[in-house]
């Protein structure tokens, strides 16, 4: 089971309730529940496509962090979703371990910046494009050879609760989405988004775009049609794995 599969079943399976109103969602924008179960489907993923990466956190020489503050040695400070990295001290090896969690980093090798649009999908767009166009930029003024990466879900569903929404003493309130629509649209906007071949120039290494149906109130489902990246194709899920894995493999391979 890939990160786009494991993210759904678990949102589906996701219960947040609103402690006021008593109404229960499967996602909240003000909580990263979502965002942080993504990130670490992806490194499980990561480490089962990409063997130097996956024999470095065996010997405890890479580990990972979630909304982990780092410092570039530029001295651009940057909360990353995601990081990927050298620890900052010695890390206890053992068998079952796979690869260690930690709060800090002495070098960041794979930063990804995770996002999530489930309404209001054209308001959206320019701050989305924005906060990733940026990740990628202080990712690499940081650290050149960086592997910067980009991952963004998408809703498809045509209604969505919006907890933001509610109010005390009123029915539910559900917004309507003119679908695909503007699922489409928003995938194509991203498309905007350069990307890069080598360890130096500007763009993401590797970014791709997963779109879910969730209407926020019943089970999440995984879309793989179209407007959805098909395989193949640049921000199409497995391509983003494989580009930070061939990637990683070429720059640091040999880190250790």
């Amino acid at each position: 089971m890939n990160a786009p599969e494991r993210i759904v079943k678990w949102m589906s399976e996701h219960r947040h309730v609103d402690k006021k109103l008593g109404h229960e969602y499967r996602y909240h924008s003000r909580s990263d529940a979502h965002s942080i179960e993504l990130c670490r489907f992806v490194v499980a993923d990561l480490l089962a496509r990409c063997e130097p990466l996956r024999s470095q956190a065996a010997r405890g020489e890479i580990a990972y962090g979630i909304n982990l503050k780092h410092q570039w040695p530029s001295g651009k400070t940057k909360t990353l979703d995601l990081a990927i990295g050298m620890p900052s001290r010695p890390l206890t090896v053992t068998p079952e371990a796979g690869i260690h969690r930690v709060e800090d980093l002495a070098e960041v090798l794979i930063a990804c910046e995770a996002k999530t649009v489930m309404t209001e999908h054209g308001k959206s767009q320019p701050r989305v494009f924005d906060e990733l166009s940026s990740s990628h930029e202080i990712v690499h003024s940081g650290r050149p050879d960086a592997i910067a990466a980009g991952i963004t879900v998408v809703n498809i569903a045509a209604t969505f609760v919006s907890p933001l929404r509610q109010q005390e003493g009123k029915a539910l309130y559900v917004s309507k989405h003119n679908q695909p629509h503007v699922t489409e649209r928003m995938v194509k906007h991203l498309r905007g988004l350069v990307t890069r071949e080598r360890s130096e120039g500007v763009g993401f290494d590797a970014y791709c775009t997963v779109i879910v149906e969730c209407d926020n109130q019943n089970s999440v489902s995984l879309w793989t049609n179209p407007p959805a990246p098909q395989p193949g194709e640049v921000d199409h899920y497995d391509t983003f794995v494989e580009r930070i894995s061939r990637f990683y493999g070429e720059r640091f391979g040999a880190v250790g």
